[in-house]
């Protein structure tokens, strides 16, 4: 089992956390799990599931290795670097590398 679950695909089964973001060079930050959650992290004060987990990839290779061949960032939502600051200033994002 990794930090996405038992399963690679998107949504997973519910084993890993409800809310994953992907980083990329740690500057860019997409939704990977828990669009549902997406309006909550955006708002001050809003209500979520914590922690949030967020995954280091160094590149796109990494998490292809990792997430498949045919993972994008196309499908996913980008999230705003001042918004993952926001985050770890709360003390609700968890960071690990991939």
């Amino acid at each position: 089992m990794n930090a996405f679950g038992n399963e690679p695909e998107r949504g997973g089964d519910g084993d890993g956390p409800p809310i994953i973001l992907l980083s990329f060079e740690r500057r860019h930050y997409f939704m990977y799990r828990g669009d549902e959650f997406m309006d909550q992290i955006l708002l001050v004060g809003g209500e979520f599931p914590k922690p949030v987990l967020c995954v280091h990839f160094e590149n796109m290779f990494e998490a292809k290795q990792i997430l498949g061949m045919d993972f994008t960032t196309a499908s996913h939502w980008g999230i705003h670097p001042d918004i993952i600051e926001r985050l770890r200033t709360e003390g609700a994002l968890v960071e690990t590398d991939a």
